[in-house]
């Protein structure tokens, strides 16, 4: 009996905390705003004044020395999440009445000139970045990734064709060749056809790679490879007008005023 009253007793003075630490987080305000940027990110798109401007929605709506009770969390994420840069963004409050902000950037691999979207024109100061999860985002006014450039037909349409099979190879590829320090430093623009056929222009040289669709993606990148290893080195960089890797088992090599090279291979 008496083991029962102190439970009681004990489960009343708990609730009644409870209620006390509630009423008190209610009447608590922001003490300030506390940005945690993307640590893995490659490229500094944002500053934590940057984030605090989208948090305040440009000064319009401060959120220092708001009552808690009155910031909705989930307005504020969506509110940073505008900004299409932003890939994933989550807002809390900690234990000394901070609003914590806490963002993943998108995470660029190319960067598209030549269409916005159907029949929309970009110049190459305008464009936009293309991301690993085949999403076409804004440049950044603050920092230029180092991205390889595409454009091309294919790009008429984004949102259809970046989601079609070709358009999935082809998010596969760039994120190959943003993470290779060898094929980063030597590609520098992959135009794309309607139907998906690439082709590649690369740094050194005024040759054209032709890729193909991207399909069978590390067999092409191996002759490719087999091509800058081996036989690049016997010819100046200037004599070549065309490389094709597109077809099975073969490089296609041209070059200017010569015969074709075909070299086969068991690859």
């Amino acid at each position: 009996m008496k083991r029962w009253i102190w439970r009681t007793i004990g489960g009343v003075a708990a609730l009644t905390l409870l209620g006390f630490v509630i009423i008190q987080q209610k009447n608590k305000r922001c003490q300030g705003i506390v940005i945690q940027l993307d640590e893995q990110a490659e490229y500094p798109f944002f500053t934590e004044d940057d984030i605090k401007n989208l948090v305040n929605n440009n000064n319009t709506d401060q959120i220092e020395d708001i009552l808690f009770e009155k910031i909705n969390l989930q307005t504020i994420e969506t509110r940073v999440l505008k900004n299409r840069l932003i890939k994933k963004c989550q807002a809390y409050r900690d234990l000394f009445g901070h609003l914590v902000v806490i963002i993943e950037q998108q995470k660029p691999i190319g960067r598209l000139v030549g269409y916005s979207g159907e029949n929309q024109l970009l110049t190459a100061s305008q464009g936009g970045y293309l991301t690993e999860t085949g999403e076409l985002v804004p440049l950044s006014s603050r920092f230029a990734a180092r991205v390889i450039l595409v454009s091309g037909d294919f790009f008429k349409n984004p949102k259809k064709n970046l989601h079609s099979e070709n358009g999935q190879r082809l998010v596969e590829l760039l994120k190959i060749i943003q993470k290779d320090p060898l094929w980063k430093a030597q590609l520098t623009e992959l135009t794309v056809l309607a139907d998906g056929e690439i082709t590649i222009q690369p740094l050194v040289g005024q040759y054209q790679i032709e890729f193909g669709l991207p399909d069978n993606i590390d067999k092409k990148l191996k002759k490719l490879s087999i091509f800058y290893n081996t036989i690049l080195p016997l010819k100046n960089w200037e004599r070549y007008k065309r490389v094709s890797v597109k077809f099975k088992n073969q490089i296609v090599c041209e070059l200017k005023f010569q015969p074709v090279l075909v070299k086969n291979l068991d690859i």
